[in-house]
Parts: structure tokens; sequence; C-alpha cells
């Protein structure tokens, strides 16, 4: 296989691999386009306080149910001394403290969900079950039977039928189920009483307890819910409101007879909930949500790794954008530069100062450093000497451009320390080099054509959007390899070539 070939398939592997992780990251862990995305986050607190009996002690909280295109992050806030973590039981998750040697006295234990919400969600499934025809008293059949023929009369449709049986149950006097809702008192009786209703029609339903999401909602108790089946999917209705609610805007702790909270080892238990609503960076969120799931590509990313470093990382994430600037420019435009880092890192110290105080900063010290090399090379020092003299010199220029660029008044002076001084005296050495094998000329041409593909990465690499872009997906470097192999393939002319053969043309 020729090399031709070679870099054909290394290109192709490279930009597949890039563009499959960048859309696995957005299609599937839920990553944004743009780092500026941001996106609605709630914080459900629940607070379960009870007075330990002293000894054992072990309490449990149902968690939320999660449905299609939502995410449900938990985490635990108690004192010291409990176990914690989440548990299965059943095919049902909850969260469980424990504990062997609880003081007597008033307890609580914390549990926070955070809910955010990828796409609107749907609750769909296989259709349940007809459901079980209840049993029911002379009465209570008589005052189905009355109602049912009342609403085939109306000739309702389900979802309405629906809203008519809870405003009915929302009213003592209803003329049809005033009788049932005398012994109806709790709002669970009252719902079991419209779910036999329902089943006496052949629609499914079941009774749901959990939160509603209100922004600032503080020590509220658990809402009672009902779930049917309507139209091939289950929908939420509120049953203090007599309407349909959103999956959206409710959360569920319970369902049927699972208990919402459990405790063993305690008295005079109660169950509160907070709600509050903030705005999160997308990026965040979805972070967040793949470590929940325990996504490889994010586990055994930069993404784990502490801040401080992804801050250096973000940084080194940048070089290689400069990389491709002085390749293209190098190779496809013809411009000539001091090496091929050089521009690379003078673009690092423009990050840092600033694009026109660091282009001064750069002529200057630069410029006071040739005239230096030019005196040393008539005193004959060697190299290494030589080398190591222009480094003193330079941080000599270094503290007085600082000290004077202060006393006038210019704090801007003072950022030349963050120029690398080695990096700066060898290109002053080079440059000198360059001057004496070559020409006055040449050291202008490749010195200027490394501060124009430093000042054009600069541009590049300072845009907020490419960089938090590579931020967020590192996989596109991948792509960025792929151009450069590809470019570095390239043996045609450069723009430059066709100034330098117009004379041909004429012939």
């Amino acid at each position: 296989m020729n090399a031709h070939r070679q870099i054909v398939i290394i290109i192709t592997l490279l930009v597949l691999t890039g563009v499959s992780m960048i859309t696995y990251k957005h299609r599937v862990l839920g990553f944004p386009l743009f780092a500026t995305d941001t996106e609605t986050v709630w914080n459900i607190e629940s607070r379960l306080e009870f007075k330990a009996l002293g000894g054992p002690v072990k309490v449990r909280i149902n968690l939320p149910d999660s449905v299609s295109g939502v995410e449900i992050l938990h985490g635990s806030e108690v004192s010291s001394g409990y176990d914690s973590g989440v548990e299965r039981d059943h095919g049902k998750d909850f969260y469980q403290w424990s504990r062997d040697d609880a003081l007597p006295g008033q307890q609580a234990v914390f549990l926070r969900n955070e809910v955010f919400f990828r796409e609107v969600p749907i609750v769909t499934q296989e259709k349940p079950p007809l459901p079980i025809t209840p049993e029911l008293n002379e009465v209570a059949t008589q005052v189905q039977k009355d109602f049912s023929d009342a609403n085939a009369k109306s000739g309702a449709k389900e979802k309405n039928l629906v809203l008519k049986i809870l405003r009915e149950l929302n009213n003592p006097a209803s003329e049809h189920l005033g009788v049932l809702l005398r012994d109806a008192r709790r709002r669970s009786e009252q719902l079991q009483l419209a779910i036999d209703l329902l089943a006496m029609e052949g629609i499914a339903a079941r009774m749901v307890r959990g939160v509603l999401l209100e922004d600032r909602q503080n020590n509220r108790s658990a809402l009672f819910m009902l779930k049917v089946w309507l139209d091939g999917q289950w929908q939420l209705f509120d049953p203090r409101e007599s309407s349909s609610v959103a999956w959206d805007s409710f959360i569920i702790f319970q369902e049927g007879t699972t208990p919402l909270f459990e405790v063993e080892g305690g008295e005079n238990s109660s169950l509160r909930f907070s709600v509050l609503r903030e705005q999160r960076a997308s990026f965040i969120t979805a972070v967040e949500a793949a470590r929940n799931h325990r996504s490889l590509l994010v586990d055994f990313s930069i993404y784990s790794l502490p801040v401080a470093q992804q801050g250096t990382f973000k940084l080194l994430l940048l070089m290689p954008l400069g990389a491709l600037v002085v390749v293209v420019l190098r190779n496809l435009v013809g411009i000539r530069t001091s090496g091929t880092f050089m521009p690379i890192l003078i673009t690092l110290a423009f990050l840092q100062t600033g694009l026109l105080i660091g282009l001064l900063l750069f002529i200057m010290v630069v410029g006071t450093g040739l005239i230096v090399r030019s005196y040393l090379t008539r005193l004959n020092l060697l190299l290494v000497p030589r080398i190591a003299a222009v480094l003193v010199v330079v941080i000599i220029i270094y503290g007085a451009i600082g000290i004077a660029g202060h006393k006038l008044g210019f704090e801007w002076g003072l950022s030349v320390t963050v120029f690398p001084m080695i990096i700066l005296s060898w290109t002053i050495e080079r440059m000198s080099i360059l001057w004496d094998e070559e020409s006055a000329h040449e050291v202008l041409i490749q010195g200027g054509g490394s501060l124009l593909t430093a000042s054009l990465a600069y541009a590049l690499m300072s845009n907020q959007i490419v960089a938090d872009s590579i931020f967020l997906y590192p996989e596109a470097l991948l792509v960025l390899l792929a151009a450069i192999i590809a470019i570095g393939s390239y043996s045609g002319y450069r723009l430059s070539d066709l100034r330098r053969f117009e004379p041909m043309e004429r012939y």
C-alpha cells in the first residue's frame, strides 16, 4: 500500500471517529452545541423529620420516577453518623439512610434531586391490561349506573369524562357522587373512587403522588395526581383544579400502594418538599448526567480532572488551532515564518496581553535584543554563553519596561513578564544568525511573517465561541489533525507562487 492510500485511510478514520464521537455526545449525552446554552434545572429538596427512639434507625424515601426526556440526579445531605445511598427493592429505587446507634430525639435527613428536561417528556408504554371491575355495594353500583347513563347521554369523550369525574369529586353536594363522597373524605379515597368509576368505563387509571414544579415553594407536602391511560399514552390530571397537567411540570415520587417513605426506629415522621428553579449552563448538566450514567466518554476525559487542571487543558487545546493556522499560511499561502512553533508561542503570549500590547512589547524586546546581540557578536563569544547573555539582557529589558511603564502610569508594561523568556532569547539568537547568514531583509520577512501568523492565530484562538466549542468537543481535534495531514500531503503551488511565476506568463 503506497503512502497516498495510507494518508486517505488515516484521514477518513480520523474524520469518522471525531464526527461520530461529537454526534454521540450531542445526541445521546445531551451536550449542547454552544457553551453559552442554558437550561432550567429544578432543585427538589425532600426533608424527612422524625423522632428517633434510640438505637438502630433505617429511613428510606422513594426516588422520583424517570421518564423519557428527563434527567434526575440524586444527592444527600445528612448529619454525620448516617450511612446513605441509592438502593433498589422490588423494581423500585429509593434512597436509604441507616444508623445503628441513633440518639433518641428529633432527627432530620435531606434528599436533594436535580431535575432537568432534555426534551418534552412523553410517558408511553404498552397498553395496560383492562382494569378489573371493582365490586361495589348497591348504593355505589346505582350511583355509578346513574353517572354512566348521564355521561352516555351527553356523549362526553374519555378525557372529558375524567375531568367531569374530578369536578364531581370536588363538589360535596354532587348530584351523582354526593352519596359516595360522604365516605370518601381523604384525597386518596376520592381518587380511588375516581379510579373505580373509570374502571367501570374500561379506562385504566392510577393514583400517584409527587411534587409540582413551581419556583420557590417551601415546606410543601406531596400532592396527589391521577394518571390515566388515554389516546395511547399516560396523561396526568390534577384533582384539585380538575385539569390536565403537563409531564414537565410534575415529578412523581410514589405510585399506587408503594409507600412514599418509611421510618424504622422512629415515630412522628413527616416529609416536606421545597422547590427552587435555576438557570444553569447546559454543558454542566450534561456532564453531571453523563457521570450519573457512568459514561466512559466522560469518566476518561478532561472533565474528570480538577477544575484548575481543566483550565490548563482548555488553553492547551487551543494550540492545535494555532498549528493549523501556521500550516495553512506556510503550505498553502506561502508566508515564511521563524520556525513552526514560534508563532504559536507568540500567540499564547498575545492571549495574556492582548494583541496590540503584545505586538508592541514583542517589537520592543526583540528589537532591543537584536541590538545587544549584534554587539555580543563582535566580542566573539561562544554559542552557549552568548545565548545565556542574551537571556540575562532580555530579563533586564523586561524589568526596565515594567518599571518605566509603571512610573509613567502604563500598567500594561507589567504584563511583559508573561512572555516566555527563553523562547524570546532563542528568537533573538535565531534572527541574529539569520541576519548574519542572509540579510536584514530576510529577518524582516520571517519576523513579519511570524507576527502576522501569530495575529491571525490570536484572532481564532481568542474567539470565545471557538474556545468553548473545542473544550466541549475535544474530539474535534481528530478532525483538525485530519485537515493538517491532508494539507501536509499537498504538493501543489502555493498562493505566493502565483506572483513568483507571473513573469513566465509573458513567454
